[in-house]
């Protein structure tokens, strides 16, 4: 491709394992840089997690949207009220009985945190994603290749005249 193709958008899965809570990880602050200066370079992440307890709070506070499904680990409940300030005591005490299907969504992509249920997909595809990191290769090793032949072109010093 003649470019890059953004925006990206990246799913962590266990997002606690990438930026742990009272533990250092290297990933941790490419994760806390990539969520706090990626939007504005076109990457965009989704962290999921089961145990948003384990997660760096830092990390936590930089998601701008919260998608909140049924929690009953009270230290990951507690995580979560500290995390999204825009949720009442009332909404957070509900989490352990949300049924299957039920999120709370709270943050910049809702004026106040509202309840929603989610259907069953259904389609019978479940969708593709682009094999990014490959992508991105591929158009570096091209711009390299192409700076190396630049490089390697001959010199002409001669004028020509027409």
């Amino acid at each position: 491709p003649s470019h890059l193709p953004y925006p990206v958008f990246c799913l962590l899965e266990e997002a606690h394992n990438y930026a742990p809570a009272n533990a250092d990880a290297v990933s941790s602050d490419v994760l806390k840089t990539i969520l706090s200066e990626g939007r504005k370079f076109g990457v965009g992440i989704g962290l999921i997690t089961q145990r948003p307890g384990k997660l760096d709070s830092d990390v936590l506070s930089q998601c701008m949207t919260q998608c909140i499904m049924r929690i009953t680990n009270p230290i990951d409940q507690n995580r979560i009220a500290e995390s999204v300030e825009s949720v009442g005591r009332d909404l957070l005490k509900e989490l352990p009985s949300l049924s299957k299907g039920q999120v709370i969504v709270s943050g910049a992509s809702v004026n106040t945190p509202v309840l929603v249920r989610v259907r069953r997909r259904i389609t019978q595809h479940g969708g593709q994603d682009l094999d990014a990191p490959a992508e991105w290769l591929k158009w570096f090793e091209e711009d390299h290749l192409a700076a190396e032949e630049r490089a390697a072109a001959p010199i002409v010093d001669k004028k020509i005249n027409y």
